[in-house]
């Protein structure tokens, strides 16, 4: 997970002041709030009359008005409750809706190297069990504030009756107090623990799905299905014991108040039978006692659910204070076109504290077509992810039209590069639109224009819908070819002076790669091009070639003479070909 320092009890209060946009809202609802928690003292001191008038045998007039005074306090409370939740509802979900913008466009913001030391599924149980524990503690707030208005009309009500009694029966308060402090501490401490087991399940679930061929292939499914049972069981087990945390506050604090009331029904019989108190005061006093144990239940819950929502803020303020490091120096220079050349001066770059490329020197000239070859993990990938600054260098300097990387913005740097890799990504939406990605403000005409340059006209008419039909989640509807070819379109489209191709014809059979390739070369006219490959019948189109190997360039040349040095190119060449070495 990717994470900053969390300072202890600082997310409540920073929700807070994110709340302040919606104060006007937040004032409307506890108004409505305050206006809901007086309707129940009001119906309590109702009843009261009510009794005591029906042993008093009391006015026709006075019960000609009670039904009235009933249906319009109850008008009152459903108007107030109605509008409290709904305007209580469209905040939280407000609010839930930018926090989980703010993370989107924070994932967007992070660097490679920031997400490549993070999990997807830790990014999307941010995205939504993180957010839905949040949602829960901002939809309860107001009741913090309700229920306690609440607790006090009915205890002011107990008061009015019998001020002596009602005191008596605070000695419960601290016992409250303390109940509802260890719970809340508890269910934090568990709540932090279920969210990152949860990230661990969805982590493994997104793995599976999208490796599945890999783990039909290698028959993996019972070993994963054996360690999901066991993260479940562990998610579980916390998930029990904050359950039982939880369900354990609520019939303590009805235990409690059971006891009072037991104790007040004897001492109201006492206060009766000595003309200090009449049947209805008691019945009233009761009711209010017993009516006191739902703010109290209500303001646990809510107390609880603030508490899972700290722990989810936690992890979402986490995220969102990620320092990001700054792509652009201040005074960074507009940047209209390639022109002259592209120049490696003694670069170097690490990941972390592994070192990836070591004084790599070399210059592209406008228009030429370079190879870079070598084993896997040589560093051919590493140097093309330099180019649009995917990772930042770490030693010497990456100049492009003799201007360091870093002094040109980061959107006109892009803009002048396009890529076509092995592993293309594909969005599940339109053939269209999956080209379009290639320049969004492309007209349809240029888009089909792009599609036919890139070969794509012949596959895409057989599909049932043309260019409107759907691809499929990474392009799965689509063969391999086809998936290139698609990329290969958008960056006809793109229309970018300098092409990276890393590997993009390594997959297909041969009569796929031959109609990639003859895309491929239409596509090269007239761009400065990187072709990252280990098939020789597309490294010898280079003019030059750089052999690396762990992270440094060993040879450099054109293929008939790398060839006869017998060195590691010569040996790479003679081993795909199958020749013996000279």
């Amino acid at each position: 997970m990717i994470t900053a320092p969390v300072k202890q009890f600082r997310s409540l209060p920073r929700l807070l002041g994110e709340l302040r946009t919606f104060r006007r809202y937040i004032a409307v609802i506890l108004v409505l709030g305050l206006l809901y928690s007086v309707v129940q003292p009001f119906a309590l001191k109702l009843t009261q009359q009510i009794i005591d008038g029906l042993q008093k045998g009391g006015a026709e007039a006075f019960f000609k008005t009670v039904p009235l005074q009933l249906v319009l306090l109850f008008v009152v409370s459903g108007v107030a409750k109605y509008f409290y939740n709904t305007l209580r509802r469209n905040v939280t979900e407000r609010v839930v809706l930018k926090m989980r913008q703010d993370l989107f466009k924070k994932y967007l913001e992070f660097p490679q190297s920031v997400i490549d030391q993070g999990r997807t599924g830790d990014m999307l149980s941010s995205l939504q069990n993180d957010l839905a524990q949040t949602s829960g503690g901002i939809d309860t707030m107001c009741d913090v504030f309700k229920e306690p208005l609440v607790f006090i009309g009915l205890f002011s009500m107990a008061v009015y009756w019998d001020w002596k009694l009602a005191l008596v029966t605070l000695i419960a308060a601290p016992l409250v107090a303390f109940l509802f402090s260890v719970s809340g501490s508890a269910v934090k401490r568990y709540s932090g623990r279920n969210l990152r087991q949860f990230s661990d399940l969805i982590s493994l679930s997104q793995e599976t799905l999208s490796g599945s061929r890999v783990v039909k292939v290698f028959q993996m499914e019972m070993p994963l299905l054996e360690k999901f049972k066991e993260l479940q069981a562990a998610y579980f087990k916390t998930i029990w014991k904050s359950i039982k945390v939880q369900e354990l506050a609520t019939p303590t604090v009805e235990l409690i108040g059971a006891c009072l009331i037991g104790g007040v029904v004897l001492y109201g019989r006492y206060r009766i039978s000595h003309g200090e108190m009449t049947t209805g005061q008691l019945i009233a006093f009761v009711f209010a006692l017993g009516l006191c144990q739902m703010p109290l239940k209500q303001l646990n819950n809510a107390y609880l659910k603030l508490k899972n929502a700290e722990a989810a803020l936690d992890r979402i303020y986490a995220v969102l204070d990620t320092p990001i490091p700054k792509l652009q120096r201040s005074g960074a220079r507009r940047w209209e076109h390639f022109e002259s050349s592209i120049k490696f001066e003694n670069v170097g770059l690490h990941y972390g504290d592994k070192q990836a490329l070591s004084h790599i020197n070399l210059e592209v000239k406008s228009g030429d077509c370079i190879a870079l070859v070598g084993p896997s993990g040589s560093g051919k990938t590493s140097i093309v992810n330099l180019l649009p600054r995917l990772y930042e260098v770490t030693e010497g300097a990456l100049t492009i039209d003799g201007m360091d990387v870093k002094d040109i913005h980061v959107s006109d740097l892009r803009a002048q590069i396009s890529f076509v890799t092995q592993d293309i990504f594909l969005f599940n939406d339109t053939l269209y639109e999956n080209i379009r990605f290639g320049r969004p403000t492309a007209t349809k005409a240029e888009v089909e224009k792009a599609a036919e340059m890139a070969h794509c006209l012949a596959f895409i008419e057989k599909c049932p819908g043309g260019f409107e039909s759907r691809i499929g989640e990474r392009g799965v509807r689509l063969s391999g070819g086809e998936r290139q070819r698609l990329a290969i379109a958008r960056a006809f489209l793109k229309g970018a002076p300098i092409l990276v191709l890393d590997e993009a014809t390594s997959s297909l059979d041969s009569h796929s790669e031959q109609m990639v390739q003859n895309a491929l070369d239409e596509l090269m006219v007239g761009k400065t091009t990187f072709l990252v490959a280990h098939r020789f019948s597309t490294i010898r189109r280079a003019q030059r070639i750089y052999v690396l190997d762990h992270g440094k360039i060993h040879e450099e040349g054109a293929h008939a003479n790398l060839v006869g040095n017998n060195g590691l190119y010569s040996r790479l060449y003679h081993t795909q070909a199958g020749l013996p070495l000279s």
